[in-house]
């Protein structure tokens, strides 16, 4: 649903292909916040039909006390030509909330009871919701992520998006300014998974994005403008080339998760 008067604004191109020429990821623009047009929020929409979601613990980011250094990289089976199709920011620091996190049966840090928490099984499915209501502790869970409270529930913008918590959503350089903000949501019937991001954006600004975009279930991932970092990947000439979302502001080591980070991650794969 377009909000502003871009050109062009919330129509969905083909973004992201595998190596059939299938498009497996749309892109879409979104100028969430009439106050600030210039604040335009990409939106990219991936088919999880033909992709799997990843999830990467950095090698010392989420910070877990006593626990073993971490190599913080791709699975070799996934960072292949043909296989591995974008990678993209994690979430805040351990510091900065101690929300839950897990990959690969490894938790850095336990899960919080009623926050956002974004879940991901051995069988490829993704979920999203409360944690302790629509999301508990399985077996089958191979993965998860908090980030502080969810921004959209069941369709609806959350109170606490009208909070001005910076223990919610991040400190900035004036408590919960607007900044660079990324996030992910989810589709009702869990098939399209949505990443966002963009600059000047407030919560409630990054939560109008996301309900325009299609998104039933939303969260924050990290903010301020080095941090929110998403890049295509494919080789060329034998050597792996990434191009960035928005490629005049997302410049600065832009092969971070192709290489052992001390940050988490998220990476795409073809299903």
């Amino acid at each position: 649903t377009p909000l502003g008067s871009l050109e062009g604004e919330g129509v969905w191109q083909p973004y992201i292909q595998d190596s059939s020429g299938r498009v497996v990821a749309y892109r879409a623009f979104i100028q969430p916040d009439a106050s600030r047009p210039y604040a335009v929020t990409a939106a990219v929409a991936f088919d999880l039909t033909h992709t799997r979601l990843h999830y990467v613990l950095g090698s010392v980011e989420p910070y877990s006390p006593g626990a073993a250094r971490r190599p913080g990289v791709i699975a070799p089976a996934d960072f292949v030509s043909g296989i591995l199709l974008a990678t993209f920011n994690g979430g805040f620091k351990a510091e900065h909330g101690q929300f839950g996190a897990m990959a690969d049966g490894v938790f850095a840090l336990p899960p919080k009871e009623t926050l956002g928490t974004l879940a991901i099984y051995a069988d490829g499915t993704v979920r999203m919701g409360e944690w302790g209501d629509d999301i508990t502790a399985s077996p089958e869970m191979v993965a998860l992520r908090q980030n502080g409270p969810l921004v959209i529930h069941n369709g609806a913008v959350t109170p606490q998006v009208y909070s001005n918590s910076p223990a919610d959503w991040g400190y900035t350089i004036n408590d919960v300014s607007p900044t660079w903000r990324s996030g992910l949501g989810l589709s009702a019937d869990g098939k399209t998974l949505f990443y966002f991001c963009g600059s000047s954006l407030s919560i409630p600004a990054l939560a109008e994005a996301m309900l325009a975009a299609g998104a039933a279930h939303g969260i924050q991932l990290d903010i301020n403008e080095y941090w929110v970092l998403f890049v295509t990947t494919h080789v060329e000439a034998g050597q792996w080339v990434v191009e960035p979302l928005f490629p005049k502001t997302m410049k600065e080591n832009l092969y971070r998760y192709l290489q052992p980070y001390t940050r988490d991650f998220f990476y795409v794969t073809v299903r």
